[in-house]
Protein backbone atom coordinates (compact mmCIF):
# COMPACT_ATOMS: atom_id res chain seq x y z
CA UNK A 1 0.00 0.00 0.00
CA UNK A 2 1.15 3.48 -0.66
CA UNK A 3 1.30 6.39 1.74
CA UNK A 4 -1.92 7.99 0.44
CA UNK A 5 -3.87 4.77 1.04
CA UNK A 6 -2.44 4.47 4.55
CA UNK A 7 -3.49 8.04 5.29
CA UNK A 8 -7.00 7.36 3.96
CA UNK A 9 -7.33 4.28 6.17
CA UNK A 10 -6.07 6.23 9.19
CA UNK A 11 -8.58 9.05 8.52
CA UNK A 12 -11.41 6.56 8.19
CA UNK A 13 -10.35 4.72 11.35
CA UNK A 14 -10.55 8.05 13.16
CA UNK A 15 -14.07 8.58 11.80
CA UNK A 16 -15.11 5.16 13.12
CA UNK A 17 -14.50 6.34 16.69
CA UNK A 18 -17.73 8.36 16.34
CA UNK A 19 -19.89 5.38 15.33
CA UNK A 20 -22.09 5.48 18.45
CA UNK A 21 -22.82 9.17 18.04
CA UNK A 22 -23.66 8.70 14.35
CA UNK A 23 -26.00 5.86 15.32
CA UNK A 24 -27.71 8.02 17.97
CA UNK A 25 -28.20 10.84 15.46
CA UNK A 26 -29.76 8.36 13.02
CA UNK A 27 -31.92 6.83 15.76
CA UNK A 28 -33.13 10.25 16.78
CA UNK A 29 -34.18 11.11 13.26
CA UNK A 30 -35.78 7.77 12.40
CA UNK A 31 -37.01 6.49 15.79
CA UNK A 32 -36.34 3.00 14.46
CA UNK A 33 -33.34 0.88 15.44
CA UNK A 34 -33.06 -1.01 12.13
CA UNK A 35 -33.34 2.15 10.04
CA UNK A 36 -30.77 3.83 12.29
CA UNK A 37 -28.34 0.94 11.81
CA UNK A 38 -28.83 1.06 8.04
CA UNK A 39 -28.43 4.84 7.92
CA UNK A 40 -25.31 4.67 10.08
CA UNK A 41 -23.81 2.25 7.60
CA UNK A 42 -24.91 4.43 4.67
CA UNK A 43 -23.33 7.46 6.35
CA UNK A 44 -20.03 5.67 6.76
CA UNK A 45 -20.05 4.45 3.16
CA UNK A 46 -20.58 8.04 2.00
CA UNK A 47 -17.86 9.27 4.35
CA UNK A 48 -15.43 6.65 3.09
CA UNK A 49 -16.10 7.51 -0.53
CA UNK A 50 -15.85 11.26 0.09
CA UNK A 51 -13.16 11.38 2.77
CA UNK A 52 -10.94 13.39 0.45
CA UNK A 53 -13.50 16.16 1.08
CA UNK A 54 -12.22 16.62 4.63
CA UNK A 55 -10.44 19.92 4.30
CA UNK A 56 -9.47 20.29 7.93
CA UNK A 57 -8.70 17.34 10.19
CA UNK A 58 -10.01 19.24 13.21
CA UNK A 59 -13.47 19.46 11.62
CA UNK A 60 -13.75 15.82 10.52
CA UNK A 61 -16.19 14.99 13.35
CA UNK A 62 -18.60 17.76 12.33
CA UNK A 63 -18.19 16.74 8.67
CA UNK A 64 -19.17 13.15 9.53
CA UNK A 65 -22.15 14.27 11.62
CA UNK A 66 -23.28 16.49 8.76
CA UNK A 67 -23.17 13.48 6.43
CA UNK A 68 -25.25 11.50 8.95
CA UNK A 69 -27.75 14.35 9.28
CA UNK A 70 -28.12 14.73 5.51
CA UNK A 71 -28.43 10.96 5.05
CA UNK A 72 -31.25 10.90 7.60
CA UNK A 73 -33.02 13.90 6.09
CA UNK A 74 -32.84 12.29 2.64
CA UNK A 75 -34.24 9.06 4.09
CA UNK A 76 -37.14 10.90 5.74
CA UNK A 77 -37.92 12.76 2.52
CA UNK A 78 -38.10 9.45 0.64
CA UNK A 79 -40.22 7.81 3.26
CA UNK A 80 -43.94 8.07 2.61
CA UNK A 81 -45.12 8.72 6.16
CA UNK A 82 -42.34 9.57 8.65
CA UNK A 83 -44.78 10.51 11.43
CA UNK A 84 -45.58 6.83 12.02
CA UNK A 85 -41.96 5.87 12.71
CA UNK A 86 -41.47 4.44 16.21
CA UNK A 87 -38.64 3.07 18.27
CA UNK A 88 -38.33 -0.67 17.67
CA UNK A 89 -38.14 -2.63 20.90
CA UNK A 90 -37.97 -6.19 19.69
CA UNK A 91 -38.75 -9.25 21.74
CA UNK A 92 -35.16 -10.59 21.79
CA UNK A 93 -34.05 -7.39 23.52
CA UNK A 94 -36.73 -7.82 26.18
CA UNK A 95 -36.73 -11.61 26.66
CA UNK A 96 -34.46 -11.64 29.73
CA UNK A 97 -36.23 -8.75 31.45
CA UNK A 98 -38.43 -10.89 33.68
CA UNK A 99 -35.26 -12.37 35.21
CA UNK A 100 -34.34 -8.91 36.50
CA UNK A 101 -37.85 -7.98 37.61
CA UNK A 102 -39.27 -6.26 34.54
CA UNK A 103 -42.76 -7.54 33.87
CA UNK A 104 -44.53 -7.79 30.51
CA UNK A 105 -46.83 -4.99 31.70
CA UNK A 106 -43.83 -2.75 32.38
CA UNK A 107 -42.41 -3.62 28.97
CA UNK A 108 -45.71 -2.71 27.26
CA UNK A 109 -45.89 0.63 29.09
CA UNK A 110 -42.25 1.40 28.26
CA UNK A 111 -42.79 0.55 24.60
CA UNK A 112 -45.87 2.78 24.54
CA UNK A 113 -43.89 5.63 26.11
CA UNK A 114 -41.14 5.25 23.48
CA UNK A 115 -43.76 5.27 20.74
CA UNK A 116 -45.35 8.43 22.14
CA UNK A 117 -41.98 10.14 22.46
CA UNK A 118 -41.01 9.06 18.94
CA UNK A 119 -44.24 10.41 17.50
CA UNK A 120 -43.84 13.64 19.47
CA UNK A 121 -40.26 14.14 18.24
CA UNK A 122 -41.32 13.40 14.65
CA UNK A 123 -44.11 15.98 14.94
CA UNK A 124 -41.68 18.80 15.73
CA UNK A 125 -40.95 21.25 12.93
CA UNK A 126 -37.89 19.99 11.02
CA UNK A 127 -35.46 22.67 12.24
CA UNK A 128 -36.44 22.08 15.88
CA UNK A 129 -36.40 18.31 15.43
CA UNK A 130 -32.87 18.18 14.03
CA UNK A 131 -31.49 20.33 16.86
CA UNK A 132 -33.37 18.29 19.47
CA UNK A 133 -32.11 15.01 18.01
CA UNK A 134 -28.50 16.14 17.87
CA UNK A 135 -28.56 17.48 21.43
CA UNK A 136 -30.73 14.96 23.26
CA UNK A 137 -29.95 11.78 21.35
CA UNK A 138 -26.32 12.34 20.35
CA UNK A 139 -25.41 14.74 23.22
CA UNK A 140 -23.58 17.11 20.89
CA UNK A 141 -22.56 20.55 22.13
CA UNK A 142 -24.37 23.67 20.96
CA UNK A 143 -21.22 24.63 19.09
CA UNK A 144 -20.99 21.29 17.27
CA UNK A 145 -24.66 21.46 16.29
CA UNK A 146 -24.23 25.02 15.05
CA UNK A 147 -21.26 23.98 12.90
CA UNK A 148 -23.12 20.95 11.49
CA UNK A 149 -26.27 22.80 10.44
CA UNK A 150 -24.62 26.13 9.64
CA UNK A 151 -26.28 28.46 12.13
CA UNK A 152 -25.20 30.47 15.19
CA UNK A 153 -25.00 28.96 18.68
CA UNK A 154 -27.88 31.19 19.81
CA UNK A 155 -30.09 29.86 17.03
CA UNK A 156 -29.38 26.32 18.19
CA UNK A 157 -30.29 27.27 21.77
CA UNK A 158 -33.54 28.96 20.78
CA UNK A 159 -34.62 26.09 18.50
CA UNK A 160 -33.81 23.59 21.23
CA UNK A 161 -35.76 25.62 23.77
CA UNK A 162 -38.80 25.76 21.47
CA UNK A 163 -38.55 22.01 20.79
CA UNK A 164 -38.38 21.17 24.50
CA UNK A 165 -41.31 23.45 25.24
CA UNK A 166 -43.39 21.90 22.43
CA UNK A 167 -42.66 18.39 23.73
CA UNK A 168 -43.43 19.38 27.32
CA UNK A 169 -46.72 20.96 26.23
CA UNK A 170 -47.62 17.88 24.22
CA UNK A 171 -47.00 15.54 27.14
CA UNK A 172 -48.89 17.79 29.56
CA UNK A 173 -51.83 17.57 27.16
CA UNK A 174 -51.54 13.77 26.99
CA UNK A 175 -51.53 13.48 30.81
CA UNK A 176 -54.91 15.20 30.93
CA UNK A 177 -56.49 12.80 28.44
CA UNK A 178 -58.30 9.78 29.95
CA UNK A 179 -56.87 6.34 29.19
CA UNK A 180 -58.63 4.46 26.41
Amino acid sequence: MNNTTDEAHARFAQLLTHKNTVFLICLGFTQNRQDAEDLTQDSYVKAYLKQEGIKNQSSQKEWLFQIARNTCLDHLRRKANPVNAVVDISEPQMENCTAIGITPEHTAVTKQQFELLGAAVQSLPPKQREVFVMKEYADLSYRDIALIIGVRDGTVMSRLNRARKALTDRFKHLEKEPLK
